[in-house]
């Protein structure tokens, strides 16, 4: 507050249109006085007033905070509203179909598996996990010069943004991870 006075009062004495404010001799000798009697308050009013201010706060806290937290929590702002109502989990469709290609697809074109690498397609697993976001698992033949070809399993969480299935642009991969090469 000092800091935020001194500079207005800088910015006041350096203009030419307006006078130095000051503050009110009346103002600074009526805070003056108000600390001058609480400070020769005696100790047991300190903890009075502390008892009160807690007090105060808590019923703040409980009787105009809390209901409007509450109240915003309670209502549909969070909610993303679906344009279709789709089963979850387990699913075997044709996008999760189109899923499991994308997620090949982006996993060669983001160097995760080399492009030599073969996809095993026939026993992938796909969840649908809600707002058009799906979990694929499944499994890729890597070649490994030391070890020769290593099955590793793999995850590709993809959201669908609408659109045509086979577009690139209708999908976003939110991440992929393998198990440990074994």
């Amino acid at each position: 507050m000092l800091l935020y006075y001194r500079s207005a009062l800088y910015v006041c004495r350096s203009s030419t249109l307006s006078a130095p404010i000051e503050p009110k001799p009346r103002d600074k000798d009526m805070l003056n006085k108000l600390l001058e009697k609480i400070a020769k308050l005696p100790k047991i009013w300190s903890v009075i007033l502390l008892v009160l201010f807690i007090v105060g706060l808590y019923v703040l806290l409980q009787k105009v905070i809390m209901p409007g937290v509450m109240s915003v929590v309670q209502s549909n702002f969070f909610f993303e509203k679906d344009e279709e109502q789709e089963e979850l989990g387990k699913i075997n469709n044709q996008r999760s179909d189109a899923a499991l290609g994308r997620c090949k697809s982006v996993m060669v074109a983001d160097k995760h598996v080399p492009d030599t690498a073969q996809f095993v397609d026939r026993d992938y697993e796909a969840w649908a996990l809600g707002g058009r976001t799906y979990l694929i698992r499944s499994m890729v033949i890597v070649a490994s010069p030391e070890k020769g070809a290593i099955e590793r399993k793999y995850a590709c969480k993809i959201k669908y943004n609408g659109g045509n299935l086979d577009d690139g642009k209708s999908w976003d991969i939110l991440g992929v991870d393998f198990n440990e090469p074994g």
